[in-house]
């Protein structure tokens, strides 16, 4: 056989095969770009939530360094940089840490760095640069205003720095200084030349230090590779090349460094993925099949004179590849565009503040054209062979339906319009099977997002955040770390008493609070060791176990508190009368990496608290986020929190315990005055900065904006797949009757009316209905149920309801869709006559 060159032919086929079918043509752009809109925005909006976390996490460590080798001598220091895995690094000095009485319950650390740490460390300097002679000094503008100095270059302060073997009292010029989130930062930062270093603490014995838990003069190498996955392996690997013995620390705030370890976490991201690329498939493989159902007496004939299979495959792999190119470039855009909008609304679901950071990553692009792709190539691959397989003969005879011989039927009732339409649905089984699938999972999707939006409870939603009717909450408190701006106990018994005096207000509930560095027990260190090995990665468990104690939250609370109670009690029960005798404690679960929450302790064992000077029985056992509206709703790491009455914090406690802080004061108020309170209430807490007042209607109305955004992305990825559904329907039935045309002639031609006809279609298309509405009555009800249900009970305000609604709704809607595009396309038709209709062979 003579090999010709004929791809210039098949390109030319395919182009003027794609010009001869504009409408089909825009159904597969649109389809296209549907699909790469959803999944483009999807990625947008996964990778950017993703950035943002990473970003607030890694203020929070204080860098941006993928992780670094720990108290590392100068030699060991030269020997690890020049690794060829290392791209950038920066060195930084510990030099001790600032004992000034203001600083008594913030740490501030001093350390030498260089402009790389700088520029890692998110140090944007407002005014100056590193400082380079001894007296100078850079600091961040909250330690400066606890310093109570200006932000300004050339502020002189006098800086009590602890080596570990001496504190130094030296007066300071700032050279520098830069803004610095207190509320993010594990610690303060200030920061002194080289100069200053080698004067007060090179002489201090690094070993020695490591050893009393100072780790003044000892330095650490930050580094980063070329990219953020699997970190530990890498410094493992760099160690194990160099042959140096130094401890190493992973940058937990990047999110890949455990990306193997959560895959499970990506799981509904890549099923939303499949919905979508599935839908997408439904609607170009539909398109391309009617195509080439439609087109096949021309592939017939173009085989005939000797058109290869391959070449057959290659006309329509030409035109599905133009087709998406066409559509691809909008849907990038559009989708890129859409996630953008998105990433702020839904950063607000996070339960602490979230800078927004926007990825632009390529890999969304990429990502999101591949899987575009993907679903093009499969959806047009299987039409192509069809048309390949064809034989001429059976081509010229092709009607779209089966050729299987079929039983003849008898039937008393004669050609009933509504028998025939239902014998017509099921002559070809793939193409109804297709439209079906594509309509029905619309359907579910709606119903889906429709039942978990219907489940949002505003009642449990307030009783997570208030009790009564108004909430005034001192915001000192609420910032359990590091530095506290403003006054923790302007909530005062005086101005409580104020309260309670307002005209209306029946009762005021206070919340009490306070602190305590728990050294470990037997109990707790018995419990924690063994997790060590699995959750090797994790610092805050190293942390807790090298500093022997965890973080306790001891809160005292009024009766008015005690009906919330029971609901969080997994184990144990609660007794009001027997917990207000002031000899039982409350305990939460502990929170763990994978969920899998524990407990120190549990009913009957007994706790002896420093800071209350008195040993408590365990009454009960709570969820780890019990009584969340009366706390400071952050949960400390490897820590529990503690529930007493109120009157335990307030009593005379043991010489040396902090005072109890009131923590929130919760107002009863009598309905026929509630107006008239809250305001005054609200003008009482206007009064100070601290003071944060919080009513009923504020909380309803953040419900509102919650499921403002919960509807924008929800209705918004229902609507678009329903559009695809819709589409694909729209285009089933057009180039079926267009199929039809002869059949239709010739109907006509023997007696049919146009009226009989038409109603034959409309029958047709109500069965089509009526079958969509069966599935997703009975598959579509039972993944309605189950789907939703998981994710309502996975969610903190829903309460799981059904709701049949959508499923009532879309019959309507589809019963006009079938019976206008039915009529509209047999009018397109009907145009010509029959005559003219009988004689086409195309």
């Amino acid at each position: 056989m003579i090999t010709t060159n004929n791809r210039k032919i098949i390109t030319r086929l395919s182009l003027k095969s794609l010009r001869a079918n504009p409408l089909r043509n825009l159904a597969v752009i649109c389809a296209v770009t549907l699909t790469t809109l959803l999944i483009t925005s999807i990625f947008t909006m996964v990778l950017s939530l993703n950035k943002s976390t990473e970003l607030t996490r890694m203020k929070t460590v204080g860098t941006d360094f993928h992780g670094s080798f720990k108290h590392v001598t100068p030699e060991q220091i030269e020997t690890l940089k020049k690794h060829p895995s290392i791209r950038e690094y920066g060195i930084s000095l510990h030099a001790g840490v600032l004992r000034n009485e203001v600083f008594r319950d913030s740490p501030v650390e001093v350390k030498r760095i260089d402009e790389a740490s700088a520029k890692h460390g998110f140090i944007s300097f407002i005014e100056g640069r590193l400082p380079s002679t001894e007296n100078e000094v850079v600091l961040n503008t909250w330690v400066m205003d606890k310093l109570g100095i200006r932000h300004a270059l050339g502020q002189q302060v006098q800086l009590d720095i602890d080596t570990g073997e001496r504190v130094i009292q030296q007066d300071f010029i700032v050279s520098g200084y830069y803004e610095a989130d207190k509320h993010l930062a594990l610690a303060g930062l200030a920061f002194v030349s080289d100069v200053w270093v080698q004067e007060n603490v090179s002489g201090i014995d690094p070993v020695k230090s490591t050893a009393s838990g100072s780790y003044v003069n000892t330095s650490e190498l930050s580094v980063m590779f070329k990219n953020a996955f699997d970190i530990e392996k890498k410094l493992d690997k760099v160690l194990a090349d160099t042959g140096v013995d130094v401890p190493i620390g992973i940058n937990w705030g990047y999110t890949a460094s455990s990306f193997s370890e959560n895959l499970i976490d990506f799981v509904p991201y890549l099923a939303v993925i499949l919905i979508i690329m599935l839908s997408g498939y439904l609607l170009i493989y539909n398109i391309f099949y009617i195509s080439v159902v439609r087109d096949v007496k021309f592939y017939g004939l173009l085989k005939a004179i000797g058109t290869t299979p391959k070449q057959l495959r290659r006309i329509i792999t030409i035109q599905s590849q133009l087709l998406y190119l066409l559509g691809l470039p909008l849907g990038l855009a559009a989708g890129y565009g859409i996630g953008r909008l998105l990433t702020p609304l839904l950063n607000t679901f996070s339960s602490e503040p979230m800078e927004a950071a926007y990825s632009a990553s390529p890999w969304i692009f990429i990502g999101a054209a591949f899987f575009a792709y993907i679903t093009v190539w499969i959806a047009a691959s299987k039409p192509g062979r069809m048309a390949a397989r064809i034989a001429p003969v059976e081509a010229v005879r092709f009607t779209g339906v089966s050729a299987k011989r079929r039983r003849k039927k008898r039937s008393k009732r004669g050609g009933k319009l509504f028998s025939m339409a239902f014998t017509n649905l099921f002559r070809n089984k793939k193409k109804l099977s297709l439209m079906l699938t594509s309509l029905s999972l619309s359907m579910i999707l709606f119903s889906i997002i429709f039942t978990v939006i219907s489940s949002l409870d505003v009642n449990k939603y307030l009783s997570s955040f208030i009790s009564g009717d108004v909430v005034i909450r001192n915001q000192a408190v609420m910032q359990s770390f590091g530095e506290r701006s403003g006054d923790p106990h302007k909530l005062s018994e005086a101005f409580s008493k104020k309260l309670a005096g307002i005209d209306g207000v029946e009762s005021v509930d206070k919340v009490y609070f306070t602190s305590e560095l728990y050294y470990m027990d037997d109990t707790i260190r018995t419990i924690l060791e063994p997790l060590t090995e699995t959750y090797k990665s994790d610092p805050a468990l190293t942390g807790v176990l090298k500093n022997d104690f965890v973080f306790l939250k001891l809160y005292g609370m009024d009766d008015g508190w005690y009906d919330l109670v029971q609901k969080d009690v997994v184990e144990g029960h609660f007794d009001p009368q027997k917990f207000a005798s002031g000899d039982y404690v409350l305990v939460t679960e502990v929170i763990m990496p994978d969920d899998n929450n524990i407990s120190y302790y549990h009913p009957g064992d007994h706790i002896e608290y420093k800071e209350l000077g008195k040993s408590y029985e365990v009454m009960a056992v709570l969820n780890y986020d019990a009584l969340y509206a009366a706390t400071t709703q952050a949960f400390p790491a490897y820590g529990y929190s503690a529930f007493f009455p109120s009157s335990e914090l307030t009593r005379e406690l043991p010489e040396g315990s902090d005072p109890p802080m009131a923590l929130s004061a919760t107002l009863h108020i009598d309905p026929t005055k509630l107006d008239s309170a809250s305001q005054t209430a609200k003008s009482l807490a206007a009064s100070s900065d601290e003071l944060v007042y919080k009513s009923r209607e504020d909380y309803r109305q953040e419900l509102s904006g919650f499921i403002r955004i919960f509807q924008i992305v929800g209705y918004g990825l229902s609507f678009v797949i329903a559009l695809i559904g819709i589409l694909n329907y729209i285009n089933t039935v057009v180039t079926g009757v267009i199929t039809r045309r002869n059949e239709f002639a010739l109907l006509e031609s023997i007696g049919m009316t146009k009226r009989q006809l038409k109603k034959m279609l409309i029958y047709e298309g109500l069965y089509n209905v009526l079958l969509t509405t069966a599935i997703t009555s009975t598959l579509g009800v039972f993944l309605t149920y189950s789907i939703s249900k998981s994710i309502a009970e996975g969610m903190a305000f829903t309460v799981f309801r059904m709701s049949w609604l959508p499923f009532i709704m879309v019959i309507p809607v589809l019963a006009a869709i079938a019976y206008t595009v039915t009529l509209s396309s047999y009018r397109m038709l009907s145009k010509a006559s029959i005559v003219e209709r009988l004689r086409q062979t195309e």
